[in-house]
């Protein structure tokens, strides 16, 4: 079994023209040594790309590279820190999360099932860590800075969102299919800080057609919040991990990270997990035993 990985944390968006962050860089280092020194990955196999390392080609060919190398029994993981957004598809009123990198277009869900296919038929746990605001954001009120920017002026398309949106493609479950998520938000509205908060559709976490395990780092109409050190979701990770001596199912992780995220955003962020049902009781970033 060999353990790959794609680590990614971008502070500076002066490119993108966004606001910059503060502790992305710190988490997806303090994540890329845990990958290697906790979970056995193969340090010549983890790439890891902060700020301006952190272009969208850059992040995609690494991780096209890590699970095309896939085979049964080995693990890909893609760990996030940075700006999360909303990209529109071609289809009126839907809408793919997306992750933002330093420079170029925004990485969408369906970008990733692009990549797992390559999957079909091995049996490999590809996991998605995102530590990043998983609200519909991230969207600036000014004009475009640059050319690569994908939303030109971001009021309006805070009125063509709450106009008109009602679904979304989460990121990182790499589920092909629009129809798994038709129709899965409703009461959208604009929120402060130029972004849209919305809720989402119960029951609809879990795929069959999920090519990959999620553990993201709040639920869609909330931001995620950082310690002195840390974003709330990677230090919960870091010390769940450890007091279980690395070995937890991926179920167990998200039900004891929880709380700890839950009391330090103040009882405002909530760790979202979704996938397969079936693979919830599989060790996190350990091998599985089944494919579907």
């Amino acid at each position: 079994m060999t353990k790959r990985a794609v680590v990614v944390g971008i502070n500076d968006y002066s490119v993108q023209g966004f606001g910059n962050l503060s502790g992305c860089v710190r988490d997806a280092s303090s994540m890329y040594h845990t990958l290697i020194d906790a979970f056995g990955f193969d340090e010549t196999q983890v790439y890891c790309y902060l700020d301006r390392q952190a272009s969208s080609s850059r992040i995609l060919q690494a991780l096209n590279w890590i699970l095309r190398c896939s085979e049964p029994g080995d693990v890909a993981c893609l760990y996030y820190a940075g700006h999360g957004g909303l990209h529109p598809t071609s289809t009126p009123g839907a809408f793919y999360q997306t992750i933002i990198p330093h420079s170029g277009r925004f990485i969408t869900d369906w970008d990733l099932w692009q990549a797992a296919a390559q999957l079909e038929p091995s049996v490999c746990n590809f996991t998605v860590i995102l530590d990043s605001c998983h609200s519909g954001g991230m969207v600036d009120p000014t004009e475009a800075t640059s050319d690569v920017r994908t939303i030109v002026n971001g009021q309006a398309f805070l009125a063509v969102l709450t106009e008109a949106m009602n679904t979304v493609i989460p990121f990182g479950v790499t589920a092909p299919d629009l129809a798994t998520w038709s129709n899965n938000v409703h009461q959208v509205q604009a929120a402060p800080r130029a972004t849209v908060c919305y809720t989402e559709a119960a029951n609809r976490e879990f795929t069959t057609s999920a090519k990959a395990t999620l553990l993201a780092a709040s639920r869609w109409d909330e931001y995620a919040g950082e310690t002195s050190n840390h974003g709330f979701l990677t230090e919960a990770i870091l010390q769940t991990v450890n007091s279980s001596n690395f070995t937890i199912s991926h179920q167990d992780l998200h039900a004891a990270l929880t709380p700890i995220v839950h009391e330090a955003a103040g009882h405002e962020q909530h760790p979202v997990l979704r996938g397969q049902a079936n693979r919830m009781d599989g060790i996190f970033l350990e091998g599985f035993s089944d494919s579907r």
